[in-house]
């Protein structure tokens, strides 16, 4: 499943999409910015099977408008071994003087291969 947030405006920022999809290796988060005014840098930051509890799992330096980011999140694989799971993902825009706003979350459902699960699985025994 893939949630899309496009042509929204947050304070400075104005994102031509905002997107999350399941991946083979993870989650694949992805965006464009049309416009980043004053913003400094973008955090990402998911929580798991609830909107309520975000963490930061990257940060990256905005590099100027029209831009294009994205991050593949490989570690949702470690942390949630069932089946499927529900992640969520917003970006917090950072400007320079310490001041921020946050995206409205994107919703992504992510499938762990059986096959991949018994792999890590197996990892864990030796570590």
């Amino acid at each position: 499943m893939v949630l899309m947030s496009s042509g929204l405006l947050y304070a400075a920022v104005t994102l031509q999409f905002f997107t999350a999809r399941d991946n083979s290796n993870g989650v694949l988060v992805e965006w464009k910015t049309g416009n980043e005014g004053g913003t400094s840098k973008f955090e990402l930051e998911r929580s798991a099977d609830t909107p309520d509890n975000f963490l930061l799992i990257e940060s990256v330096n905005a590099t100027g408008n029209n831009s294009y980011y994205s991050y593949l999140d490989n570690s949702v694989e470690i942390q949630n071994r069932s089946s499927l799971s529900i992640y969520y993902y917003r970006l917090k825009c950072v400007e320079p003087n310490g001041s921020y706003t946050y995206t409205n979350h994107i919703t992504v459902s992510h499938t762990v291969s059986g096959i991949r699960s018994t792999w890590g699985s197996i990892k864990a025994i030796f570590r």
